[in-house]
Order: C-alpha cells, then structure tokens, then sequence
C-alpha cells in the first residue's frame, strides 16, 4: 500500500535534511500541528498551507494538491502512478495537449492488439 499524505510529507521534509522547527519556521505553522499532519492525525491541510509547505519542500504546488487528492481519492501518495482506473485515466486525458491524447490513443491501440495477441497465444 502507498503512503499516506502525512508519510509522504515527512518524506519530503526528511529527503530534504529538515526539522519540523525548520518547516515551522519557512510555513508559519505550529511543529506541533506539522507533526499531526505527518502522523495522520489531522487531514490535509488547506490549500494556503499546501502552497507554503510546496514552497519550503522545493515542489511545485501541483504535486502537492496531487498528493492530497490522491489520498483524499484513497489512492497511494508515494510519488508513484497509482493504479489506473477509467476515472484516472479520464481526468489525465482532459489535460493532454491534442499531439498527447493522439500519442495515448496509439499506444492504447498498441496494448490493446499485444493483449489480443497474447490472449491468442493462450489457446
């Protein structure tokens, strides 16, 4: 199972060589609530916090809303791609430029004829 956003926070700050103090300080946030966030103890914060903790984590404000909608989604926070479903992939394909979604729709294709292929080889 994936990471849950508070993990996938105090993951960030200990890649990054810092203390909750040091955050604290950066973010204008109590370590102690810092501290809730990363045990799970408190849910994600609001968007204002996210922007401020994106600035002192060096990442850009989109990962980490992603981060936090994946959590919130259920889904694993750890950086990785989480498994896809119709939902994911739809949400994904509406920001694709059209040169993207042309790309996507080929190598869907291509999967779909190598899925054939191996579904025929079964038999």
């Amino acid at each position: 199972m994936g990471k849950s956003f508070g993990e996938f926070l105090r993951s960030l700050r200990v890649s990054r060589g810092l203390t909750l103090r040091q955050v604290q300080e950066r973010v204008r946030v109590s370590n102690a609530y810092l501290s809730q966030i990363e045990r799970g103890e408190r849910g994600i914060p609001h968007l204002r916090i996210l922007k401020k903790l994106a600035d002192a984590y060096g990442i850009s404000v989109t990962e980490l809303v992603e981060a936090s909608d994946r959590q919130a989604d259920g889904m694993s926070v750890n950086g990785t791609t989480p498994e896809p479903d119709v939902a994911f992939v739809s949400k994904g394909y509406e920001h694709l430029s059209e040169e993207n979604r042309r790309i996507l729709s080929t190598f869907l294709q291509f999967l779909l004829q190598e899925q054939e292929r191996i579904e025929k080889s079964d038999d």
